[in-house]
């Protein structure tokens, strides 16, 4: 997924940035490269006057020269390029900042449209802005005191008072917990809840809701279908919690949830190819693509953040997978945003597609399809 192939396809496809030859053999303009660079430059004093956070110099240069020294091989030697670990990372950097891959922060339940690496996304997300404050206004961070940064993952609201995570999420906020089928056996930690706010620069009222109890958990994975890299698609790494009322505050409203049963769409919504976007709060240092804000910027971990992207395999076209719920997709994601929200950009901007749970380096991110998963939400689906 990270092959020099796939990087010219992204690059491509940048916002405002010239096309490079396509892979495919089709011709293009070469990009500019000082471009790429000025503009990775710019996206970092931008976070810096964003945060107030001042990055360190010497990690500044060393960014630069490792996503100088890819783009030179990249454009050099296209699909041959010989790309070591710190090309990667440079590569990364520029796909951030460069509107392929971006990773923006959420200000007041939406996106700056003036942040550099917003590229074409700000048009398209300022189309959406009613449906994308939604989307944003009710997804969740799940605190926990006991938790290194504060917080173990997202979360997002599904129906009245009840969010959807990832059982992984569970685990980490209740230790030692089991499932038996779909019923959960353990003992939350103390202090745990949902926290709607906590954005970049945000000053509003807090929007944090204790956890009640935990309603269901999808059922555990047959140990035949257990991966080397821990994956078992069997399983549904899938939690729904009840949330508890705050005197004052009112919870989010719900998501729309995408159907398998709805007749319009006959379940074909998360298809290959399609625009997506995630919500969420990536943070801690396991990244699952190379992050130069979690390098630059450590003081910015936590916040929540939008990552647009697209589905790179649809429902059933995922190996390994006997009951067709995967999707796979290439928003950019970190450790933290486990439970994310996966929202249709293509269409309404409003639509929930997926429940983002596991990621590698290589730009390979996993999903679980909601419309693949009608029959066991349907007892809470809003609607």
């Amino acid at each position: 997924m990270d092959s020099p192939a796939r990087y010219l396809e992204l690059l491509s496809r940048a916002g405002g940035a010239t096309a490079l030859e396509a892979t495919g053999g089709n011709r293009g303009s070469a990009p500019d490269q000082e471009e790429l660079l000025d503009r990775l430059q710019a996206e970092i004093a931008y976070i810096q006057r964003k945060t107030g956070i001042e990055p360190d110099r010497d990690l500044v240069d060393a960014l630069v020269s490792q996503a100088d020294e890819g783009l030179s091989r990249l454009l050099g030697d296209g699909t041959d390029a010989a790309l070591g670990p710190a090309e990667v990372a440079g590569l990364e950097a520029v796909i951030h900042t460069d509107g392929s891959r971006p990773v923006l922060f959420v200000e007041d339940d939406f996106i700056d449209v003036m942040a550099p690496s917003a590229g074409d996304y700000a048009v398209g997300f300022s189309r959406q802005e009613e449906a994308v404050r939604h989307v944003c206004r009710s997804v969740g961070r799940v605190d926990d005191p006991t938790a290194f940064l504060g917080y173990q993952g997202t979360a997002w609201m599904l129906a009245d008072g009840l969010v959807a995570t990832n059982f992984h999420v569970l685990q980490a906020i209740a230790p030692g917990c089991r499932r038996e089928g779909t019923r959960f056996v353990g003992q939350l930690n103390a202090g745990v809840c949902v926290h709607f706010g906590h954005e970049v620069g945000s000053l509003r009222p807090e929007r944090r809701f204790p956890v009640r109890r935990v309603i269901s958990v999808g059922e555990a994975g047959s140990p035949e279908f257990a991966q080397a890299n821990g994956l078992n698609f069997d399983g549904l790494d899938l939690a729904v919690l009840e949330l508890e009322p705050v005197s004052g505050y009112t919870f989010p409203e719900p998501n729309r949830v995408a159907r398998g049963d709805d007749p319009g769409t006959r379940g074909g919504l998360a298809s290959t190819g399609r625009g997506i976007y995630l919500v969420g709060y990536p943070g801690d240092e396991h990244s699952t693509t190379p992050d130069l804000f979690a390098t630059l910027f450590a003081g910015v971990k936590s916040f929540k953040r939008i990552a647009p992207g697209r589905i790179m395999a649809g429902s059933g076209e995922v190996p390994e997978d006997p009951h067709g719920w995967i999707i796979t997709h290439d928003a950019s994601t970190l450790g933290g945003n486990s439970g994310s929200a996966i929202a249709d950009y293509d269409a309404n901007g409003r639509t929930l597609l997926g429940l983002h749970f596991a990621g590698r380096h290589g730009r390979q991110n996993w999903a679980h399809s909601l419309e693949r998963l009608t029959p066991e939400l349907k007892p809470v689906l809003a609607w």
